[in-house]
C-alpha cells in the first residue's frame, strides 16, 4: 500500500485486507509496535517505519550489487557456457541475488531468489570459509545440521574441516550436497578493505565437473570476483571505521 501512497488510514487497510476496522487497528498497532508503521500524531495516519525503510535500504544495496556484479556474470557465463550465480550470506542460508543459465540442454536452472542453507552450498560455504570461528559457533550452536540430500553435510564439527579445506583451497566445492547430480564451485567476493560481501559460484551437471574443469571455473571465477571486488566500496560504517582508524601524519614520531 505504501509504493501507492504515503498514508495508510484504519479503514483503508481494513478494505484492501478484506477484514474489521478492529482486526486492521490491531495489525497495524503491532506493525507500530515493531517499527515497521509509525503515526502521525495530528492527523492519525500511519507512514513508513524505520524498519521497514531499513528492509527497502537493505533490498537496495542487494539491487546495487547485483547491477554491478551483471557485466562480470555475463562475461563468465559466455566464457564458460555454465550456470553462474551471485549470493550473499543471511544467516545460516545463503541467498542467491541473481544468475545466469547455460545454454545447454542439461543443465542447472538459476536460484536467482531462493534461499537455501550455506553448508549445503558452493555460494555458501565460500562465505562461511571466511567468517571466525566464533562467528560459526552463532550460526551453528548445534552439532547436528539439517540434511538435504544422502551428501549433505550433517554436523558442525564436519563442517569445520570442510571450511578449512575451502580456505586452504581457495575456493568452495559441492557435489550434490544441495541436488542430486549437481555440482558447483564457488569464489568469495572481496571489497577493498578485504570483506567477503558475496560469493560469485559455477554450477554444472557433476558429469562436467572433473578436476580439470574445477580448476578452470575456479580461476576464471576468482578473476571474475577479483575484479568486481575492485569496483566496490565497502559500507560507509566501514569507511569510517578504516578513517578514524588510520595514523595522522607525525602520529607515530614521523612527519
Amino acid at each position: 500500500m505504501f509504493v501507492s501512497d504515503e498514508t495508510i488510514r484504519v479503514k483503508d487497510a481494513a478494505k484492501v485486507l478484506g477484514v474489521s476496522t478492529g482486526t486492521a487497528h490491531r495489525l497495524l498497532a503491532m506493525l507500530l509496535y515493531h517499527g515497521y508503521v509509525s503515526q502521525d500524531r495530528a492527523s492519525k495516519l500511519y507512514v513508513p517505519g524505520p524498519m521497514l525503510l531499513s528492509v527497502g535500504l537493505r533490498a537496495s544495496s542487494r539491487l546495487d550489487l547485483a547491477s554491478q556484479a551483471r557485466p562480470y556474470l555475463e562475461a563468465l557465463n559466455a566464457e564458460l557456457n555454465e550456470t553462474v550465480h551471485l549470493a550473499i550470506l543471511r544467516g545460516s542460508e545463503v541467498l542467491y541475488i541473481d544468475g545466469i543459465e547455460t545454454t545447454k540442454t542439461l543443465r542447472v536452472v538459476s536460484r536467482a531468489g531462493t534461499m537455501h542453507p550455506a553448508h549445503c552450498t558452493s555460494a555458501g560455504k565460500a562465505l562461511l570459509a571466511q567468517l571466525p570461528r566464533s562467528a560459526l559457533l552463532e550460526l551453528y550452536p548445534n552439532e547436528e545440521l539439517p540434511q538435504v540430500t544422502a551428501r549433505s553435510i550433517t554436523s558442525r564439527a564436519q563442517l569445520f574441516v570442510e571450511l578449512e579445506s575451502t580456505s586452504a583451497r581457495g575456493y568452495a566445492i559441492n557435489f550434490g550436497e544441495l541436488e542430486e547430480g549437481i555440482g558447483s564451485i564457488a569464489v568469495p567476493v572481496r571489497d577493498r578493505f578485504g570483506s567477503a560481501v558475496a560469493s560469485i559460484g559455477v554450477g554444472a551437471p557433476a558429469s562436467r565437473l572433473g578436476d580439470e574443469q574445477l580448476q578452470q571455473f575456479a580461476a576464471l571465477a576468482r578473476s571474475s570476483a577479483d575484479q568486481l571486488g575492485a569496483e566496490l566500496m565497502p559500507p560507509a560504517t566501514t569507511r569510517r571505521k578504516a578513517v578514524a582508524t588510520a595514523p595522522t601524519d607525525g602520529a607515530d614520531g614521523s612527519s
